[in-house]
């Protein structure tokens, strides 16, 4: 009589197991930094922050002289976008909206950095104690 083949040993499962539930823990942390919502926009040119914008409801334009000629910003929802860039490839424009906190936008060839900044909001109440 054959035995049948084993696949796993005596702690593989353990061991499985354990590597599953860091992942998950890992990436259910990360889903959570994301959902952040920022409200101020941070806008460097050449490395030296320019200007700052607080996102809005209603939609708002902006011109940012760069080495190249400059950006077109549009803020529209909480959200921020470049609409047009002088750059050859335009990889800022297609990068599209941006709302979360610690989204960026690179613009290399303009010298561009668009991050959106943000904190959580203090309302929240973590515990109570009696």
């Amino acid at each position: 009589m054959r035995r049948k083949p084993c696949y796993f040993k005596k702690w593989d499962l353990a061991i499985y197991l354990f590597i599953f539930s860091l992942l998950f823990s890992l990436f259910s942390y990360g889903r959570t930094l994301s959902n952040l919502k920022g409200n101020k926009v941070e806008v460097y040119v050449d490395n030296q922050l320019k200007y700052v914008f607080d996102l809005q409801e209603d939609k708002k334009e902006y011109f940012v002289d760069t080495n190249l000629g400059g950006v077109n910003l549009e803020i529209n929802k909480m959200k921020i976008r470049v609409t047009s860039s002088n750059s050859p490839l335009k990889i800022c424009v297609k990068q599209g909206w941006i709302s979360n906190s610690g989204d960026t936008i690179v613009g290399i060839p303009d010298r561009l950095l668009i991050k959106v900044v943000g904190t959580q909001e203090t309302d929240d109440v973590d515990t109570v104690i009696k």
